[in-house]
């Protein structure tokens, strides 16, 4: 063979290879590809072109946590990244004001541009943990929704019909169920859809739960005479409680900015059912890692709890690092495993610092003072279950004052990893 077919043959096998890996790496983890081999097809184009895919995700800052529930979307995200093409965040400030209708029975209340701003702060604080912000692309949707006349919104509308919109299963399940669907919700699938024709999204990533809206930007991107995106969604992540999807507001989630020790723990009260779902989806094991994991899971070969601890180890070395993982796992040992009540760390509180009256005190409201996260329905339950202890003693009324208790500094377990030193006199 001459030596410049020889070179041309060579170098399509080196490109075949190439995307072979690639495709392998990428569609790993995918729930959804619409269409079929549309991912396939975008990498021959980007090689062929010698050109790099523009990979579209969306947020709304209507919250200021992202969790290990964005993480699975967010670790694929990076994987993209690392095959060198570019990813486009679109933080949705515009589209956060009016709420994404997504999985909801009634209308999601508006934020104020306060709000958004705010945790759209956060947001990108958080996302600099799984991304490389210096070669994402950032864009906030008001950049162009902002400067749309009400004739170029009236066209937008056009390109999409309400028998469309009425598809959704949400939308559909609360009109004949007679819930009101106000006319803002029905249009922010095609607002959504919009940006991806504005940033030009060659492949738009989601959970499972955003198809709808990800496929109505290809819709937008037809009717505008655009290529199409191709959308990819992943899994949506189970929450702690080992059933609904993880949710801030179902208070089931595990913060990306939670502290080690509170990240571990979460983790490490995850049911057993759910090791093998966080160990595929938010680990870093490899793919035989995981095999293993499910073959010594299934014959019970293993402990599930020694499995959890290097999970949790695991994820919490992506977020702050191996040595703060050590320490999580040794503060795991001392808080919640071992039984002995001298190597537990009760943290020093003092009711003077809490501006709580010491004759007025309820245990209950002494809780809700130290963790507000929690609901009072929360915390009631917990205590009434035997969850708080008083010097080691189990206190079931919640409304018990804590003079009746004690009248001396006393030690206070709320739950199993919340340890306080209660101080009564000034410090």
């Amino acid at each position: 063979m001459p030596e410049t077919l020889n070179t041309v043959s060579n170098q399509e096998k080196d490109s075949s290879m190439k995307l072979e890996a690639e495709l392998e790496k990428l569609q790993k983890n995918l729930k959804i590809v619409v269409p079929v081999d549309g991912l396939l097809e975008k990498l021959k184009w980007s090689l062929k072109e010698k050109t790099t895919l523009r990979i579209k995700l969306g947020f709304d800052p209507t919250a200021p946590d992202l969790h290990l529930g964005h993480a699975v979307v967010l670790k694929k995200m990076q994987e993209f990244q690392d095959c060198g093409h570019r990813i486009i965040i679109i933080i949705g400030d515009f589209t956060a004001c009016i709420g994404d209708p997504t999985g909801r029975n009634k209308t999601r209340p508006s934020l104020t541009s306060e709000e958004v701003k705010a945790n759209a702060t956060t947001y990108l604080n958080q996302l600099s943990k799984i991304l490389d912000l210096s070669k994402t692309e950032i864009h906030f949707n008001s950049e162009w929704f902002e400067k749309l006349k009400l004739k170029n919104v009236i066209e937008l509308l056009s390109k999409v019909t309400l028998s469309q919109i009425l598809q959704r299963e949400d939308f559909n399940n609360r009109y004949k169920d007679n819930i009101p669907i106000h006319f803002h919700e029905l249009i922010y699938p095609v607002i959504q859809g919009y940006d991806s024709f504005m940033i030009e999204s060659d492949v738009e990533m989601g959970g499972t739960d955003q198809l709808f809206n990800c496929l109505v930007g290809r819709d937008i991107q037809s009717a505008y005479k655009k290529q199409q995106q191709v959308v990819a969604c992943v899994p949506i992540l189970r929450g702690t409680d080992g059933h609904q999807k993880m949710s801030k507001s179902l208070n089931n989630y595990i913060g990306l900015a939670d502290d080690p020790n509170n990240m571990y723990g979460k983790i490490m009260s995850i049911p057993d059912e759910l090791i093998e779902e966080y160990a595929n989806l938010v680990s870093n094991f490899s793919v035989e890692k995981v095999q293993d994991l499910h073959k010594s899971l299934s014959d019970r070969s293993v402990n599930p709890m020694n499995v959890k601890k290097e999970l949790a180890h695991d994820i919490v070395s992506q977020f702050h690092g191996n040595e703060a993982a050590d320490r999580s796992a040794e503060h795991f040992y001392r808080q919640i495993q071992s039984r002995d009540e001298e190597l537990i760390e009760f943290k020093p509180i003092s009711l003077p610092m809490l501006k709580l009256k010491f004759s007025e005190l309820t245990l209950i409201s002494l809780c809700s003072a130290l963790l507000p996260g929690k609901s009072k329905g929360e915390l009631r339950r917990l205590i009434q279950g035997g969850g708080v202890a008083v010097n080691s003693e189990k206190i079931t009324n919640p409304h018990l004052t804590i003079k009746d208790v004690t009248q001396e500094n006393f030690k206070l377990k709320i739950g199993k990893r919340d340890f306080y030193q209660i101080i009564l006199q000034k410090v």
